[in-house]
């Protein structure tokens, strides 16, 4: 079975119970326009009769507005994991070098797809941020070049102008965590340059990720093609509302932002107090090494869940990750970040 982040129903203990700082996840929660938007179209018996817009025309239009892109490169999918593989088939490559560590669905999709999985392994001294010129080295001989950034699990950024060397090869780029570091975002050139496709995820900065919302950009003839690998209604008409409404919400994109680089500062001097180290991110996330001497990753978690209600990603699963070092943690409220700190405290180190 695959690990992820954000699992609170198998663990024996009521989710509402459980504070989860291993999906990253705004904590604001949707925007309340959203969320109204949300409860009207739910207790809507006319709206529940029809299936939902093919054309997901309202949300691909407000992100048209969003991104000053054509609404024809912008396809709506059932999350941005769920687009990777149709945007593997409309790139046509048999041949994937991936960063590692890396999202574990890159694998999983490629070995669907029948694309071999190259990885390139990235480097703990380098803050697990990705040489660029290695990486163009490697890209040559490779048919699609799958990055995500920032990076995840490190949240590591590349800028764009980086970005913009590896593209003499195809590249699949998932910024599902962009919103935290638009200045780095290549989503407006994906919309007119043949060879790039974006993915972009909804949910996790509008924070609802049961909604299952993601989009990719790209030129028009390839936006057609991977719409064409996926269902005709991908996405519920109450989901396509409420994110409609959320992009346009910009008092709440500029509140968020501004307290993410906050908390994420604060929780990380908090976790650097307690002789973790904490590796620099540009996303709403930290990734932290445990220390030789303290609990491994696997105990950690486990003492965490059953002794203070606290879920965090243990990194084992994460390829080119030391096994029992390292964990992920979310940025939440100060509140949230305090009681995490006040956790690890207690269970660091090994009685």
């Amino acid at each position: 079975m695959t690990v992820h982040g954000g699992d609170v129903w198998n663990l024996g203990i009521p989710a509402e119970e459980l504070l989860d700082f291993s999906a990253n996840v705004n904590p604001r929660g949707l925007p309340p326009c959203a969320l109204a938007q949300l409860a009207r179209d739910v207790t809507n018996p006319q709206l529940l009769r029809r299936y939902p817009d093919p054309s997901a025309r309202t949300l691909r239009t407000a992100l048209s507005r969003q991104l000053d892109v054509p609404p024809e490169s912008i396809v709506i999918g059932p999350g941005a994991e769920a687009l990777i593989g149709p945007a593997l088939r409309a790139i046509g490559a048999r041949r994937a070098l991936v960063p590692v560590p890396a999202f574990s669905e890159y694998a999983r999709v490629c070995a669907q797809q029948e694309v071999e999985f190259v990885p390139f392994p990235l480097q703990r001294a380098e803050c697990f941020r990705m040489s660029i010129d290695r990486l163009c080295e490697c890209a040559e001989h490779c048919g699609v070049v799958l990055l995500n950034n920032p990076h995840n699990p490190s949240g590591a950024l590349l800028e764009s102008k980086e970005l913009f060397r590896v593209l003499k090869a195809p590249v699949l780029l998932d910024e599902a965590f962009i919103d935290y570091a638009l200045h780095a975002s290549v989503t407006k050139e994906a919309a007119s340059r043949q060879g790039l496709i974006v993915l972009r995820s909804l949910t996790k900065f509008y924070g609802c990720p049961s909604l299952r919302v993601g989009y990719a950009v790209a030129h028009p003839d390839t936006a057609r093609e991977i719409a064409s690998f996926l269902p005709t209604w991908p996405v519920t008409q109450v989901a396509l509302d409420a994110l409609a409404e959320a992009v346009e919400d910009r008092e709440y994109s500029e509140a968020s932002l501004l307290e993410n680089a906050a908390r994420r500062e604060t929780l990380r001097q908090l976790l650097e107090a307690l002789g973790l180290t904490v590796f620099p991110s540009a996303a709403n996330y930290l990734l932290v090494e445990l220390q030789p001497h303290m609990k491994r990753a696997a105990e950690l978690r486990t003492w965490l869940i059953e002794r203070h209600r606290i879920l965090i990603r243990n990194c084992d699963s994460y390829e080119g990750l030391e096994t029992g070092r390292y964990i992920r943690v979310a940025v939440l409220t100060d509140a949230e970040n305090i009681r995490l700190a006040e956790a690890l405290t207690v269970e660091l180190i090994p009685s």
